[in-house]
This record gives structure tokens, sequence and C-alpha cells, in this order.
């Protein structure tokens, strides 16, 4: 039996149930600890929105979610782990840096002039994948990692390769980021040619680009999993709706791709830093919440003629098998 690392401890990736696979309970860009002075950090009011979210979902019968923070932006283990242990849901904490424009990729570009970059991130994932996340008795379960626009930066292969190493040490999924639906293709030829399995590889946010079919089969080839995980956000980032999501979504499973189809919301439930309702307001994120994917994407589907079989493959056995389990 294949064990998943949760920030409660393990459990069978069989068990895992229905899963979302790309949100956050607490985020916060590099640079928010500096602007402490006009905003004050309050970790119980942190618990008590992640755990109203979490609620939220148990309600539509999901049971485990991949919180995709990397490290550089605010990771908390211990926050996840409280919310955890008071709903009883299985909270899958990450290792991972994020892209470069908007990551803490200074720390580790400095320290290039004088060590060897990927074997320190590689460690350092390897690390909290099996021993734990500093003294916080937290494991990580997954990698995350980010590419930004314009192609890939070295220190982004960097991250690549790394987490490409920690996969082969300890066979853990990586998922990403990539930037308004453009670079699949490329971080996935990135990601396949550092030596990341495929089958345990998640592109992110490829639903950003969901008007265009050769873009999704150009990173399909790769033998990836693409990521259905900006949901709710519609017209936010780009023109791209639900609507364009599901229909796209549709049209890659009668190409036989249902398998490899991984849905998410990419909600944030706790910003850190000042109030970000000036961002919640915009119009288009009206319908980004954690919630979204219950109330419209699983009725759409099913309107479009997708069974319950197949939803089950979307957010039951699709994660699971990133693995190596059967759900």
């Amino acid at each position: 039996m294949t064990q998943v690392n949760t920030v409660r401890g393990p459990v069978e990736a069989s068990s895992l149930g229905r899963t979302l696979m790309h949100e956050h309970l607490v985020f916060g860009y590099p640079g928010n600890e500096g602007d402490r002075s006009m905003w004050t950090y309050d970790p119980d009011a942190i618990v008590a929105t992640g755990t109203a979210a979490v609620r939220s979902i148990q309600a539509q019968g999901f049971a485990t979610l991949f919180d995709a923070t990397p490290n550089d932006c605010s990771r908390n283990p211990l926050l996840l782990k409280r919310i955890a242990e008071q709903t009883g849901f299985n909270v899958i904490c990450a290792t991972g840096y994020y892209k470069e424009a908007h990551g803490g990729s200074a720390y580790f570009g400095m320290r290039s002039l004088f060590t060897d970059t990927v074997s320190e991130l590689a460690d350092l994932f390897i690390r909290e994948l099996t021993v734990g996340i500093g003294d916080t008795g937290v494991k990580a379960g997954i990698m995350k990692l980010g590419t930004g626009h314009g192609g890939i930066s070295d220190y982004e292969h960097a991250v690549i390769k790394a987490a490409a190493r920690a996969q082969q040490a300890t066979g853990a999924p990586i998922i990403t980021h990539t930037e308004d639906g453009n670079g699949g293709p490329a971080q996935a030829r990135a990601l396949v040619e550092a030596g990341a399995d495929p089958a345990k590889t998640v592109v992110g946010h490829m639903c950003g680009n969901v008007r265009d079919l050769d873009y999704q089969l150009a990173t399909l080839a790769y033998g990836v999993g693409i990521g259905y995980d900006r949901t709710g956000g519609n017209k936010l980032f780009n023109d791209i709706t639900d609507d364009d999501r599901m229909d796209m979504a549709v049209t890659l499973a009668e190409r036989g791709y249902l398998n490899r189809i991984f849905w998410s919301q990419d909600s944030i439930a706790t910003w850190l830093g000042r109030s970000w309702d000036g961002f919640r307001s915009l119009p288009g994120a009206e319908n980004w919440k954690i919630t979204r994917i219950g109330d419209y994407i699983e009725p759409g589907l099913r309107q479009r003629g997708l069974t319950q079989a197949d939803l089950d493959q979307l957010l039951i056995a699709n994660p699971a098998s990133l693995f190596g389990a059967d759900a």
C-alpha cells in the first residue's frame, strides 16, 4: 500500500477520496513580512477562516486537498495542521519554490555564487518530504514549483532539476504553476528532460488557455497531467470562463485524456498582508472560491455528458494515481 504524508501523519493513497489538487489555506507573496507595521498577523483568525473553507467543501463530499503554497510564499505547516485537526480533513503540505518573478529567488540566487543551487534545493526538498519541515514534525507530501512569462529562467530551471532529483529519491508528485496559459509544453519538456516521472507530474493552470487544443495536446504529449486548477477565476487572469474549461475538458475526455486532467480552484482562504478586499471585488473574482467545483463544474460536466464515474475519475482516481495508487 502507498502512503501519503498529510499534516496529521501518513494515510493510504487509496483512501484520499474526493480531492482538490491545488488550493491555498494561507498564502503570502514574498515581502508581506516587511509590511507588518500595516497589518496584524492573527494565527487564530487564519485557522478559523481555513476551517470554515474546509467545512464548506466537506459538505460537498471532499476529503483531501493539496495546499500548493511553496516555501517562499509564507507556507505554514503548523497552521495547516491546526486546520486539519479541527476538521478531520486530509491536508497535504508542499515543499518547493515559486516562479522567480514573484518568489524568493534572491536567497538562492546569492548562494549560487558559491554553491550548487540544484543540490541545495534537492537536499531541502528531500529532507522536508522524508524527515520533516524544520522542527514542526510535519512532512511535506508534494512538491510545488513555478515558471513565469517569457520562458524558463536559469533559476527556475534549477528548481525544476532539484524537484526532479527529489522525486527520483522519494517518489513524491510535482505540481506546478504556469503563467496565464503560457509555457505548458516548455515546462513539461524541462521537467521530463530533468528526469521527472510524467505520471507523477501535473503542469498547472493549463485551463488558462483552453480555447487552444494544440496547446493542450502539445503539453499532454510529454505524458504529464494537466491542471484545470483556476476554476472560478472567470476572465480574471485572461478571457477564459468556466464554461470554456468544461468544454475543453470534454473534448479531451473524448480523445482519451480524462485520466490526465486534475481539477481544482487555486483558491486562497487567507491572503497575508493588508486587506485584499480590493482584489476580491475585481470583475471575474466573484466566483473564485473553494466551492466552485461542487457548485458549478460538476453539474456543468454532467450536462455535457460526463457520468458520475467520469467525475469520480477526475476527483478521486486521478489524484490517487499521482502516488501510484488505485482509488
